[in-house]
């Protein structure tokens, strides 16, 4: 029996009620029309790792950016922190490219030794001459070489003329004339200490962006805060310019994005929120490749396949720290792992897709099969070739090792008897990543 003296109201509107997407903003999926108009109505704010990586993009990449930001004109604006960390780090960007090229001539020399001593193996098992012998060194050594000499062409031909003199660098040029009027002011200092005290208060109750830079306070020059200033100048011009922001970046941390199997795939809801809360726009966020496509379609840029894969494998590896030792796989790094055991254990390769394919494991007999062994043969050291491959790819990107193995042994169900594997499983996070370079590499097989 319903009291009628009862305070309770029905169910109406009223003002402390809300919606799907209220309080939720950085959940929603733009659509191809917030894009065009993002893009072509609001602000485009670029990173530092953005300016930096003009020096390690190909020169075709490169130039779609320039394309794209002399495209955009004055709705293309740079927080003063970002010019900043620009200026700071340029001269190590510029050598970036030497250094990796000297890296990759080392490793290719240690495996020529490697593979000298395997010819030696193989001669003196057939009892090859010593001239005969000398003349495959010879011509082993010759290609690796040759190999080196292409390389270093390539690097030389790139057309930047990576000089610390800014006279005489292009990307320096480019820049001067396209950035002209677009980076914001110097705070004063008053505003830039208080901005600096916010952010280390932000970082220690972990407050998005920057905390996940906390290890940096121990050099003690504020370094820790850089991501929270970029916030806070973008906010700024946000305020003062009104509109929508997108912001480019090749920080993939979690304190910037929203992570889904370890791809970013949004900004923070924290981060969305905070900016429609004081600025009448929207908030999105672009990682470089993706800034690339949507100009292709929206700003009518010309932009080739090629430069949006080299911008998303430089990204991959650039946003590696040097400090770090554990890292953490992407689909770039395992595209190149993946293109390693095409060539150097192809059956492998099959086993870790058949897995991806059926969810995360395949059985022993799956192996047996996709490998075409015989009955009992032993599968001991089976994902030897993939961990020693890993390795290479992580060392290439200055890791120790990686934080996950691709494939590793199931032997719970013991159906295959004692200490032998029932079959193998990758782990659940690399799934979405696997199946992302997969069509990496079938879109470079198509491209052939």
């Amino acid at each position: 029996m319903t009291d009628a003296s009862s305070t309770e109201t029905p169910d109406v509107p009223g003002s402390d009620a809300g919606g799907l997407f209220d309080g939720f903003s950085g959940f929603v999926t733009p659509t191809p029309e917030d894009w065009k108009s993002a893009l072509g109505g609001g602000t485009v704010v670029v990173d530092t790792n953005v300016l930096l990586n003009l020096y390690r993009y190909s020169n075709d990449a490169r130039d779609a950016f320039l394309s794209v930001f002399s495209t955009l004109g004055f709705r293309l604006w740079v927080p003063n922190q970002v010019m900043s960390e620009f200026w700071r780090n340029r001269e190590s960007a510029i050598e970036d490219p030497r250094k990796q090229l000297d890296q990759s001539k080392n490793a290719l020399r240690d495996d020529l030794g490697k593979a000298t001593e395997k010819l030696r193996a193989w001669a003196n098992r057939v009892s090859l001459n010593r001239r005969e012998v000398g003349l495959l060194e010879n011509r082993l050594s010759e290609s690796f070489e040759e190999v080196i000499g292409l390389m270093e062409k390539v690097v030389d031909s790139s057309g930047l003329g990576m000089e610390r003199d800014t006279s005489k660098d292009r990307v320096i040029a480019e820049l001067s004339v396209l950035l002209t009027g677009k980076v914001g002011l110097p705070l004063s200092k008053a505003d830039h200490d208080a901005a600096v005290a916010l952010g280390k208060q932000r970082i220690a109750a972990q407050i998005p962006p920057g905390y996940m830079d906390k290890k940096k306070d121990s050099r003690g020059d504020n370094s820790e805060v850089g991501d929270y200033l970029v916030w806070h100048q973008l906010k700024l011009e946000a305020k003062r310019r009104g509109g929508d922001f997108v912001f480019v970046t090749g920080d993939f941390k979690e304190d910037w994005w929203r992570i889904r199997n370890s791809m970013p795939v949004g900004p923070r809801n924290e981060l969305s929120e905070e900016f429609i809360g004081e600025v009448a726009g929207r908030f999105f966020m672009l990682k470089p490749e993706q800034l690339l496509l949507l100009a292709r379609e929206h700003l009518q840029v010309e932009v080739s396949e090629i430069s949006v894969q080299n911008v998303e494998m430089v990204d991959a590896r650039s946003e590696l720290e040097e400090e770090e030792v554990v890292g953490s796989w992407n689909y770039i790094l395992l595209a190149d792992l993946i293109r390693s055991l095409r060539v150097q254990a192809p059956v492998q390769e099959a086993v870790v897709f058949r897995a991806v394919d059926n969810g995360g494991f395949v059985s022993r007999d799956e192996v047996y099969e996709l490998g075409g062994y015989e009955p009992g043969r032993m599968l001991k050291g089976f994902t030897r070739p993939i961990a020693r491959i890993s390795q290479d790819v992580a060392l290439n990107v200055g890791f120790s090792r990686f934080d996950q193995d691709v494939l590793h042994p199931v032997y719970d169900e013991m159906k295959a008897g004692f200490g032998r594997v029932d079959g193998f499983q990758v782990s659940p996070v690399l799934l979405s990543p696997l199946v992302k370079a997969r069509t990496i590499l079938e879109r470079e097989a198509d491209e052939a």
